[in-house]
């Protein structure tokens, strides 16, 4: 439990917004806060119309600081809050094919102003950062002379090896000893740089081909932004390279996070979801509905030595399983990929265990996963 100075609400709009029962894909992450006066508060920008596919996976990665807190925000949010409670905001991505063209100009100028004027931090994932950038053919808030093309590196999905700039090593000197390290990538624009003004600069870029950058930040007005075509919050050992990013857009002391979520070239190599991958990816899924025993242990040891993510949810429900076996190897595949959506589910397992030597293990794994949330 955070240890707590202060108990404060962080905006009105906690109260005013409706609780309505969606899928756990499109939870609404409003909540009443408590906070202490240190606390930094985030906002994710989920503007309506769009789907956003990894939003539960951003809020999963900020818990790992706790001296963060997050609200998902969509435009009317926007228009009653004009942002005066947040100090940094998220920009998810969205569906590869969904771009940004439709935008009230009132919460346009509110997160134009955001930035530019009232000089907080903004931070952008794969295609949610076209807003941000020169973009003539959509809706953009012109913050930064870049411009995203539908040119793609050569994995169009999957995990990429990525090297960091010299500036790059300074906003997460912990890699600078890496020549390199691997990431999930999937399908990102390739980011031109219009111009050569210092205030842009690149962190990182594809391993082979330093034309392709994949991490850029830069001076907006009184405000910084970070726009990535990475998603570190999908890549077990990398997802502190969120909060890391929080922190810096908002000049706030860089922390140091445990080797618990900071375990880079957890992927020791690159590798392509591609055609075949997701058809064996298939098969070892359907033996986690209808295999024995041992065949289901087996398939759980192939699809965490392969893509793990893909299977993270169907290995999730394998915690209500009778078989203590099953349900011990699904507790350690969901630690061993910080699946800490999962950290309730653990705790139903635990409940509900009456074997006392099972229950002591299902906790042992549950303490585990939970120390990787509300560091520092």
């Amino acid at each position: 439990m955070r240890k707590i100075h202060l108990i404060v609400l962080i905006f009105a709009l906690l109260f005013s917004i409706s609780a309505c029962k969606q899928k756990k894909t499109d939870k609404e992450y409003i909540k009443k806060v408590a906070l202490n006066q240190e606390s930094i508060a985030v906002g994710i920008f989920k503007a309506t119309g769009y789907d956003y596919p990894y939003i539960d996976y951003i809020a999963q990665a900020l818990n790992i600081d706790g001296g963060m807190v997050y609200v998902t925000l969509t435009e009317a949010d926007l228009l009653k809050t004009k942002l005066d409670n947040i100090d940094v905001l998220i920009f998810p991505s969205m569906d590869k094919d969904q771009k940004m063209n439709k935008l009230d100009d009132e919460v346009a100028d509110i997160l134009h102003d955001f930035v530019t004027k009232k000089g907080k931090g903004a931070i952008s994932i794969c295609n949610g950062g076209e807003i941000l950038t020169k973009s003539t053919k959509y809706q953009s808030l012109d913050l930064v002379n870049i411009e995203f093309t539908d040119k793609i590196y050569k994995v169009n999905s999957g995990i990429i090896r990525v090297g960091l700039t010299e500036e790059g090593k300074k906003v997460f000197p912990e890699l600078k000893a890496l020549e390199s390290f691997t990431v999930d990538y999937h399908y990102g624009p390739k980011m031109n740089i219009l111009d050569t003004i210092s205030d842009i600069q690149i962190l990182a870029y594809a391993e082979d081909n330093k034309q392709f950058p994949v991490l850029i930040n830069a001076m907006c007005g009184n405000g910084k932004l970070v726009m990535s075509n990475l998603h570190p919050e999908l890549t077990p050992g990398m997802r502190w390279m969120i909060p890391r990013m929080v922190r810096w857009t908002f000049n706030k002391e860089r922390t140091s996070y445990n080797r618990k979520v900071f375990r880079p070239n957890l992927f020791d190599k690159e590798l392509s979801l591609d055609e075949d991958l997701n058809q064996k990816s298939e098969q070892l899924l359907s033996v986690l509905d209808n295999g024995k025993k041992d065949e289901v242990i087996d398939a759980m040891d192939e699809l965490q030595g392969l893509y793990p993510r893909l299977a993270a949810e169907k290995v999730r429900s394998l915690l209500l399983k009778k078989n203590d076996a099953i349900k011990l190897r699904a507790a350690k595949f969901l630690v061993d990929i910080e699946y800490t959506l999962a950290l309730d589910d653990l705790n139903e397992a635990i409940k509900s265990e009456r074997r006392r030597k099972v229950k002591e293990q299902l906790t042992a794994y549950r303490n585990e996963m939970r120390d990787m949330l509300d560091q520092n």
